[in-house]
């Protein structure tokens, strides 16, 4: 069985394509000084906003409520999927239980 695993991931990992050169050079030779500048001007313009939540929602509000109300409804899917499984887990438990106490 293990000689069949390693057998069928050696076989997949011959037959998978590799990435295509595109001709765009290795993501390492990329100018890192573009990048640096890029993200200096980020952080100069994003952390004094960050400092005040009010002066970052201030020209964008409804995206600021957009997104905040989008977290609320993640938060609520994700508890009533969890009450979910409690419930299911509290279930086969009983279930268990009661076939393997007597």
């Amino acid at each position: 069985m293990i000689f069949r695993a390693i057998f069928w991931i050696g076989l997949v990992a011959l037959l998978m394509p590799r990435e295509p050169d595109l001709g765009f050079g290795r993501p390492a030779a990329l100018d890192t000084g573009v990048v640096s500048d890029a993200a200096g001007w980020a952080n100069a313009q994003v952390s004094p906003a960050l400092k005040d939540p009010h002066n970052l929602c201030r020209y964008n509000s409804t995206a600021c409520a957009a997104g905040a109300s989008m977290l609320d409804e993640f938060r609520a899917a994700t508890m009533r999927s969890l009450a979910e499984v409690k419930a299911d887990i509290e279930t086969n438990g009983a279930g268990r239980s009661k076939a393997g106490g007597g």
